[in-house]
């Protein structure tokens, strides 16, 4: 009769698998796009809280940095960055269209300001 702790395979030290190692690399990857959203955020908030930026490039630096967020956490965290081209630009363009349009209408209220 064998007991269950001889059938169990002996963790000797062998080398990682692959897939240990892939866990490892998708980590990495996960902790740096956590790092640079961390900076985003950061930037974000010196933006909003610096007083001498006019209010039409602080609305439109705002607007560039969410919709940079936006694109990295579908890039990595939605694992578009694996995907085909053509389904890539199907999730960014709607998602850069609001922005656009965004930026249309805070050009033409500052030029209307302005006049």
């Amino acid at each position: 009769m064998t007991s269950a702790a001889s059938e169990a395979p002996a963790s000797t030290g062998a080398p990682p698998s692959p897939a240990s190692a892939e866990h490892r690399h998708a980590r990495a990857q996960y902790l740096g796009a956590f790092a640079v959203l961390a900076v985003l955020t950061v930037v974000e908030v010196g933006v909003a809280l610096i007083a001498g930026i006019p209010k039409g490039a602080r609305v439109t630096a705002l607007v560039l940095l969410a919709v940079s967020k936006a694109s990295l956490i579908a890039l990595v965290f939605m694992h578009l960055r694996h995907e085909t081209r053509v389904l890539r630009w199907t999730v960014f363009g709607p998602l850069l269209a609001p922005a656009v349009y965004g930026l249309v209408l805070i050009s033409d209220a500052a030029w209307r300001f302005l006049r």
